[in-house]
C-alpha cells in the first residue's frame, strides 16, 4: 500500500498532466463523490453501521478531499485564459 506522500505525488502528477477542462471535470466529480460519501454518514445511525461502513465512508471522503485540494491547487497555478469581446454599433 502506498503511503500518503506517494499518493500526493502521484495525484499531483496526474493533475498536472490533465488538460484544464478535464481537470475541472475531475474536480466536479470529486465534489459529487464527497457529497455521496458525506450522505453515507447521515444514513449510518449510531450503532447501526459497522466499523467497516465507517472506515469506507471516512476513507472515501478523505481521499476525495485530498484529490480535490490537489486538483484545485493545480488549476490555480494555471494561467487564466481571457477572451475579449468588443461590440460595435456600426
Amino acid at each position: 500500500m502506498a503511503d500518503l506522500g506517494q499518493i500526493i505525488r502521484q495525484t499531483q502528477r496526474e493533475a498536472a498532466a490533465l488538460p484544464t477542462d478535464k481537470l475541472r471535470h475531475e474536480i466536479e466529480i470529486n465534489l459529487e463523490v464527497q457529497d455521496a460519501a458525506i450522505r453515507q454518514f447521515t444514513i449510518i445511525r449510531p450503532g447501526a453501521g459497522t466499523a467497516d461502513d465507517l472506515i469506507v465512508a471516512t476513507g472515501t471522503v478523505l481521499m476525495s478531499v485530498l484529490a480535490t485540494a490537489l486538483y484545485v491547487a493545480e488549476l490555480a497555478r494555471r494561467p487564466v485564459v481571457q477572451t475579449r469581446v468588443t461590440h460595435s454599433l456600426n
